[in-house]
């Protein structure tokens, strides 16, 4: 069985994407990695191949498809994010994905044991605060959905699962159940209320990490933390202290978006750039 990991990415944001690069190896020295191209432009991003030793996604129609889709609930605009749906149809017969505008700090190897019990898992869910990420309140009054699909309301930027699951094709035949519930989807966060969708439709049986931590009284299976909560100082390119015993992975979801219209210090500033000069490339 091949395992392996997808990020999705182009060269507008190539400085956080070679932060992601050198800690993802740095804590993944050997699994196969693949880069699914945001958009067109992914020459620089594409350079980097041999470096980080990761293959580029090549299948252009199930991509065109993806596009396709995206349009459809953003008013004819092409969302890169959406791409995640093509790798369901990838290489990898178990994968896990992982936003680009991360840093990751431990092994993925653990996040593949959870298939044995799921088919889904993402990073966080079930947390009513982060819910209007992905549904807006009118949800509840479509009886679309029932209330515990609606409120597992899960952070995308991290999944776990198997090819096969989804189908970009299935979709697109299929896509009237889901633009339905457009207008009660929080799209500004683009593909997450569909993958969402997606996965509490699909009559398989999914999960987070977060919530399995807690169902298991285990806080040390490894978590998600976002940046937006600069709460502690950074060490050696750790974080000292941190808001879970063992991060995962730092995501600044938002974060970037908001200092480049608002201005301001990125927070955990010190552990991006850690491991974004930690291979000595000043390009």
């Amino acid at each position: 069985m091949q395992r392996g990991a997808y990020f999705l990415a182009n060269d507008d944001i190539l400085e956080q994407v070679i932060g992601f690069l050198n800690s993802f190896r740095i804590h993944n020295p050997t699994i196969p990695l693949c880069l699914v191209p945001f958009a067109d432009n992914f020459a620089r991003i594409g350079g980097l191949a041999d470096r980080y030793n990761f293959t580029i996604w090549r299948d252009n129609d199930t991509l065109q498809r993806c596009d396709a889709i995206s349009e459809q609930f953003h008013d004819g605009s092409t969302m890169g994010q959406y791409r995640k749906l093509a790798m369901w149809k990838g290489p990898f017969e178990e994968f896990v994905y992982i936003d680009s505008d991360t840093i990751v700090l431990e092994s993925i190897d653990f996040a593949f044991d959870h298939l044995s019990r799921y088919d889904f898992v993402t990073s966080h869910s079930d947390i009513p605060r982060i819910r209007h990420w992905v549904w807006r309140d009118s949800i509840f009054q479509t009886n679309a959905l029932r209330r515990e699909q609606i409120e597992y309301a899960a952070n995308t930027g991290f999944v776990v699962s198997r090819a096969g699951l989804l189908d970009p094709e299935a979709v697109w035949r299929d896509l009237s159940a889901p633009l339905s519930l457009a207008p009660h989807m929080e799209l500004l966060c683009r593909e997450q209320p569909l993958l969402n969708f997606l996965i509490v439709t699909s009559g398989r049986p999914y999960s987070s990490l977060w919530t399995i931590a807690a169902e298991k009284n285990d806080p040390d299976i490894p978590q998600e933390q976002w940046a937006g909560h600069d709460i502690g100082r950074v060490d050696a390119g750790r974080l000292i202290p941190s808001q879970v015993n063992r991060v995962l992975l730092v995501h600044w979801a938002g974060e970037w978006q908001r200092i480049r219209t608002e201005g301001g210090t990125l927070p955990y500033y010190e552990l991006w750039q850690h491991y974004r000069m930690i291979s000595g490339d000043e390009r």
